[in-house]
Formats: C-alpha cells, structure tokens, sequence
C-alpha cells in the first residue's frame, strides 16, 4: 500500500471519497480510516503530517482519538483538522478548545478548506 502524509478519518464512504478528492485537486493524497481505532494503528505506525478527523465515527470519536494524540509524545504535534455535519457554534469551539487546529462544517467550503490544509499541514 502506498503511504500518504495525510489521513483522512471519516466512517462515511461518501465523506471518504469526498475528501479524498478535494485533495487530489491540489495533488495531496491521502490514507483513509473508517474509525479511530484503525485511524490510531495507522497513526502509530508512523509518516503522517495530519489527519483530517469527524467528530462523529463509530466507536470512540474524534474527540477521543484526538485526545490519544494530543497525549502521546510521539504524536502530540500532529496538526489535525476536525469536521462534523452535525455542527453548531459551540461545537466548532469545543473542537478548537480541545486541540484541533481547525473546524470545518460539512459539506465543507472547498476554497476555506484547502486553504486551511495548506496553511496547517504544510507552511
């Protein structure tokens, strides 16, 4: 398997395919997770610039596995960009208080989030 330096965490086929194709409109690819449980075997193994994560995956949620992040010395600086169709002001702040570098609403605004991806993961 080739290996990408972003990883896109997103439970939903379409939110995958989605995603995955507005990086590849700026020539980014990415890895893709279904939950945080593989999105974490997949981080721990190593190579990835960020994770694009949903708050709401099954099992353990984004904000959880953001927390396993933050909390891993190996992984703590890893830049991570959450998104959620269920969202609400305090939502966005929660997500920026808990240590995402950024929010995004679905459907996502291409122009502000591949703005957001450049600037995050790679200035």
């Amino acid at each position: 398997m080739t290996r990408y330096p972003l990883l896109i965490v997103e439970d939903d086929p379409d939110g995958q395919e989605l995603v995955a194709r507005l990086l590849k409109q700026v020539n980014r690819e990415a890895d893709i997770a279904a939950n945080a449980e593989d999105a974490w075997a997949m981080l721990r193994s190593g190579g990835y610039v960020g994770a694009i994560i949903d708050l709401a995956l099954p099992g353990q949620d984004g904000f959880q596995l953001l927390n396993a992040i933050r909390n891993d010395p190996e992984l703590a600086n890893l830049h991570c960009i959450a998104m959620s169709a269920y969202h609400t002001p305090r939502l966005k702040v929660d997500a920026l208080d808990s240590g995402f570098n950024a929010f995004f609403p679905k459907p996502l605004n291409r122009t502000l989030f591949l703005g957001a991806v450049e600037d995050i993961f790679w200035q």
